[in-house]
């Protein structure tokens, strides 16, 4: 986990409260810290009750506000709980940052069956809007609320790799749903907004750069040269959460280090280049 910030330093988001669903690890994690950071009290919300007491802790005694808080999203009692919860801690709610995604069951990888489906509607889905709706008085409340979705880069591209189909088609979903509450929750006062990650190590003592053959590939295809952090999508969550953004909704942020901007065969060519598969070919793609 990264260092806290001094609680005494002003900050972006001070006296601001957030709900952070999937807050207990990876990105949401990193969200948390990010915000706790930059001022605001934190609800980690999750089902993984040991990792999330873990982070709460950490939190508080680096001298932030933050409480965990166990609620399953993928029933509607459970998204209605979390947001009570979080204000009866807290006393009131400003930002909802739905990162939540369910495991995903390597089983069902290329099948298209309606079991997986159905449980990344809920929680991709669904629990969005039953949690938005849950939080809109208290996000209204100050005519300042924000709402910001985990998005994903596969929500607007079809990537040919393990990710199930449902986790895509999910994604895309979020997408559009994020466009549609702005439109709705706008006269509220509130803003929604998506970011949507690309490569991203979600757990800084697993990069996915720690393997010599997908560290080329991701030094290859990314222009910035690396894999995102946590800490990217949190800074980016932050400015979504923040007065700096007052003017934005509907928008849906990618975050990719420039990876959607690559052209297919091209990027192929050097990553088999730095992989060594193609030794006539530079790193740019030139020919040797």
């Amino acid at each position: 986990m990264t260092p806290a910030r001094s609680a005494d330093s002003r900050a972006p988001l001070d006296a601001r409260v957030a709900l952070v669903t999937g807050g207990a690890q990876g990105i949401g994690a990193g969200i948390c810290e990010g915000l706790a950071d930059a001022g605001a009290a934190v609800a980690i919300v999750d089902v993984q009750v040991e990792k999330g007491r873990q982070l709460a802790q950490h939190l508080t005694s680096s001298g932030f506000r933050a409480a965990f808080i166990r609620a399953d999203i993928a029933t509607v009692d459970g998204c209605q709980s979390a947001v009570a919860r979080t204000v009866s801690t807290f006393e009131r709610l400003d930002i909802l940052i739905n990162n939540a995604a369910p495991h995903r069951d390597r089983s069902m990888i290329g099948k298209v069956g309606g079991a997986d489906w159905a449980v990344h509607e809920q929680v991709v889905l669904q629990a969005v809007v039953n949690l938005t709706d849950a939080a809109l008085p208290h996000l209204a409340a100050h005519k300042r609320g924000a709402v910001v979705n985990i998005s994903s880069v596969v929500g607007s591209a079809v990537a040919l790799d393990q990710c199930s189909w449902p986790y895509h088609v999910s994604k895309a979903g979020l997408n559009h749903l994020t466009r549609w509450l702005a439109v709705r929750l706008g006269p509220h006062g509130v803003r929604v907004n998506a970011l949507a990650p690309g490569l991203i190590d979600r757990d800084a003592g697993h990069r996915l750069t720690d393997d010599s053959a997908t560290r080329a590939v991701v030094e290859s295809v990314v222009p910035l040269g690396r894999a995102g952090r946590a800490a990217d999508v949190a800074r980016a969550a932050i400015f979504l959460s923040s007065e700096e953004s007052a003017y934005i909704t509907g928008q849906v942020l990618v975050i990719d280090g420039g990876l959607g901007l690559g052209e297919v065969f091209g990027v192929s060519q050097r990553a088999q280049a730095l992989s060594g598969h193609d030794p006539t070919l530079e790193p740019n793609g030139a020919s040797s």
